[in-house]
């Protein structure tokens, strides 16, 4: 076995790692990390972490989800994820936010734009688990209004109002499709067209949903794509290509049971944003990275 500050690479008996990780974790250790044997290939990963702390199921899933548990140095929330040999599970103190500070794009007195990590709420429901980053946010001494939202595992800039008239404006801004917004993702399967515009009723709601493409770059078995939604509606994306049978790859909710690429999560980032900033009446633009899980999933794809 060896050991290093905070890290535990293990290739020794199930069981003996358990001791390690429950003595560590009743000193109150910060952070305990693993790498995952090839023994737990495939397990959930609620099972493993009530498999090597000695915490019961309930316990342990109630962890996941109150974003206590980092999987590849990302929040996951999701109890049932597969784990792969190889890897990474970081149990962090549940009131931690160290580790998915939010980067604060732009602030004024109006607006904030950050730049969400993915694995994070936007906003808690009532039905929902997880940290949001509206709580992250208000802990940083920021009280805001959510003015749009991404989903939990989609990553990128999104907008918060400081004000109530900052708040009404953007969202008839919204309302009125003028804020125009840019996403960077890969797509399962190679899309027959450059570019292109998906348009139509989606899901089981039937709403009109609009969505200019391009393609960037063509992979293994994949294609790397820009996305300009022109409507906001939930899911669009990812149901949109889902509906043409190339569903936004690492999606757990719309996917190709074919699919021959595994990626813990959608591989879906916000990327820019320009609209009129609600103070000035100016034009503003923000861009947020590619995160770096994506561009490795990017670079794997292609070489």
């Amino acid at each position: 076995m060896v050991f290093s500050p905070g890290v535990v690479v293990f290739n020794f008996q199930v069981l003996e790692f358990s001791v390690i990780i429950r003595d560590r974790m009743l000193k109150n250790q910060h952070s305990n990390t693993l790498t995952v044997c090839k023994e737990l290939n495939g397990r959930r990963l609620d099972f493993v972490i009530a498999y090597l702390t000695g915490l019961s199921r309930r316990e342990s899933r109630r962890m996941v989800e109150n974003g206590s548990v980092l999987l590849n140095r990302m929040r996951e929330t999701f109890p049932s994820r597969k784990l792969r040999t190889g890897d990474r599970i970081a149990i962090v103190e549940s009131d931690s936010t160290a580790a998915i500070d939010p980067e604060i794009i732009y602030e004024d007195d109006a607006i904030i734009v950050v730049n969400k990590p993915t694995g994070l709420l936007t906003l808690k429901m009532e039905s929902e688990t997880g940290q949001a980053l509206t709580d992250i946010l208000a802990k940083m001494g920021k009280s805001v209004f959510p003015v749009h939202r991404l989903d939990r595992d989609t990553s990128g800039i999104i907008i918060f109002a400081k004000t109530q008239q900052a708040r009404e404006f953007m969202i008839e801004e919204f309302r009125k499709r003028r804020v125009d917004k840019k996403y960077i993702g890969v797509v399962d399967g190679i899309l027959k067209d450059s570019k292109g515009v998906i348009k139509g009723k989606i899901g089981s709601t039937g709403e009109f949903a609009e969505t200019h493409f391009k393609v960037l770059r063509v992979l293994k078995n994949a294609t790397m794509v820009e996305f300009v939604p022109k409507t906001g509606r939930t899911h669009q994306l990812r149901l949109q290509f889902f509906e043409i049978g190339h569903p936004v790859v690492g999606d757990k909710k719309y996917y190709r049971k074919k699919s021959t690429i595994i990626f813990p999560r959608q591989a879906l980032h916000s990327y820019k944003i320009h609209f009129l900033h609600p103070r000035t009446n100016k034009r503003v633009c923000f861009t947020a990275p590619v995160p770096e899980d994506i561009l490795q999933l990017i670079n794997y794809l292609a070489n």
